[in-house]
């Protein structure tokens, strides 16, 4: 176990930053750094604001654009394995950097080939290749953000702080999430790709602050002859992927059917309230999840084994209120005890994986916890469409029994505090 001896003792050499851990805990590079995340979650949603509409403008079928972002996500996943190990050899700084590049590069490929297809007419199915690419490049690189990110934070936290700081990463595709609306909203009126081209430009922002302010962390070197290809079944932390990997299927089913369910318990039939109703339950969920991760969880110190242990019940809750809910009022609940859940699960689960391995794996362990939500952002769709139509209230069903017995099991992990 990291930073622990025989006798369950903390080994103080093991870890570079428990020596300090009185040490500024939001110091500038992590500010900017939580800045450059920001910007790659706002790029994230701006995108789905911008290129659904264009689907048929530019002559694209819709399941053309649902592979594109499917495809685009599973080279995410793939890629994400990589660069988590590839952090941990030429260094956190340099991933980061490439990550936040790439990023730039894919998004503004996919905006000049919307505006090439708005503007040009090209033939359907070779825009459909040129975004395709964009998007595979997009994923190839891209991909480097979140695990290098989290390596850095495990890198410069003290163990007892690991679980606030991971908060915070997650902190940031909430805000992002809530933030790319708006400005997608705030800069239509230039044109209806231009606020990919703004969200680019933050992105430029942010990859220059990195580039001047932080500094390379220092890190234990590894062991001679230590592998860092560390393997999802390694039992260190498996348990936690396998809790990662059911939070997200199901809070992916949950997103997926959630419209078929508002419809259902609240009589709406008209597609705008059904899409209003959906969108103030979500602009809710992410609105709680931000201030849980930002104040509560900061002001509190709440330690990760404490996020882990709390997390995954209330959405358990979550799920039994909206078995019952047949208001708006118990919607807004129900998605309020998700954005609780959320809140404290990803960053308890990323936490614990991180203080259960090595510091010369933080990497490795980043670009495994990176990848497994999208593996279960996968097969959510598909698994919860399949549910709904045997039983509208089957997937919720299910959802209870599942994560009534994920926390009883999440109870039985030995997570140390520090």
């Amino acid at each position: 176990m990291h930073g622990h001896g025989h006798d369950g003792e903390p080994v103080a050499a093991a870890d570079p930053t428990a020596a300090a851990p009185q040490a500024d805990f939001l110091t500038t590079d992590k500010i900017i750094l939580l800045f450059g995340l920001v910007t790659y979650g706002i790029g994230q949603s701006v995108l789905y604001i911008v290129f659904q509409p264009l689907v048929t403008v530019i002559g694209l079928e819709t399941w053309q654009y649902g592979f594109i972002m499917s495809a685009s996500n599973l080279m995410l996943a793939i890629m994400a394995f990589f660069w988590g190990r590839r952090s941990d050899q030429v260094g956190r700084k340099p991933t980061l950097l490439l990550g936040l590049f790439g990023y730039a590069l894919g998004t503004t490929g996919v905006a000049l080939a919307l505006e090439w297809g708005v503007r040009s007419s090209p033939a359907p199915w070779t825009l459909f290749g040129v975004i395709l690419l964009a998007r595979l490049l997009y994923g190839a690189l891209a991909s480097a953000i979140n695990p290098a990110a989290s390596g850095y934070i495990a890198d410069t936290t003290s163990r007892e702080n690991r679980g606030r700081g991971m908060a915070l990463l997650g902190m940031t595709s909430g805000i992002g999430t809530v933030l790319g609306p708006v400005l997608g909203g705030a800069l239509a009126f230039v044109s209806v790709i231009f606020p990919l081209y703004a969200a680019v430009g933050l992105s430029v922002i942010a990859l220059v602050g990195l580039a001047v302010v932080l500094k390379e962390p220092e890190r234990a070197p590894a062991p001679p002859h230590a592998s860092n290809k560390l393997s999802p079944f390694d039992p260190r932390i498996r348990s936690f992927l396998l809790l990662f990997f059911c939070f997200w299927l199901f809070f992916t089913i949950i997103q997926t059917i959630m419209g078929f369910l508002f419809a259902q318990r609240l009589g709406i039939t008209d597609p705008e309230a059904i899409a209003s109703s959906i969108a103030g339950a979500l602009t809710a969920m992410a609105l709680l999840a931000v201030f849980m991760q930002l104040v509560v969880i900061q002001k509190f110190k709440i330690t990760a084994r404490t996020m882990l242990r709390l997390g995954l019940p209330a959405f358990a809750v979550g799920m039994v209120v909206l078995l019952f809910a047949t208001s708006m009022i118990w919607m807004w609940l129900a998605f309020g005890l998700f954005g609780v859940a959320l809140a404290l699960s990803n960053p308890g689960i990323t936490a614990s994986a991180s203080l259960m391995v090595e510091p010369h794996e933080q990497g490795a362990v980043g670009g495994l916890l990176s990848a497994v939500p999208v593996l279960g952002m996968s097969v959510g769709p598909l698994l919860g469409t399949l549910l709904f139509g045997i039983s509208p209230t089957l997937p919720v069903q299910v959802g209870v029994v599942a994560f009534v017995l994920l926390s009883v099991y999440a109870f039985t992990l030995d997570v140390p505090e520090k």
